[in-house]
């Protein structure tokens, strides 16, 4: 087996963050401001992360 992880890809365009066009926003909250791509392929800002232990890729 392997060591390498698994990407996080984009649930709408199936694409990893890095090369993802989807606008960026908060699945939550709605706000754009830091949002990133987690493991269940959806995007969410840094304090709706925090509250929701939600981690993203490295």
């Amino acid at each position: 087996m392997g060591t390498a992880t698994k990407r996080y890809l984009c649930a709408q365009c199936e694409m990893a963050e890095d090369k993802c066009e989807c606008e960026k926003y908060c699945c939550l909250c709605q706000s754009q401001i830091d949002a990133r791509l987690c493991q269940d392929g959806l995007y969410y800002c840094q304090p709706c992360r925090e509250a929701c232990d939600y981690k993203t890729q490295e």
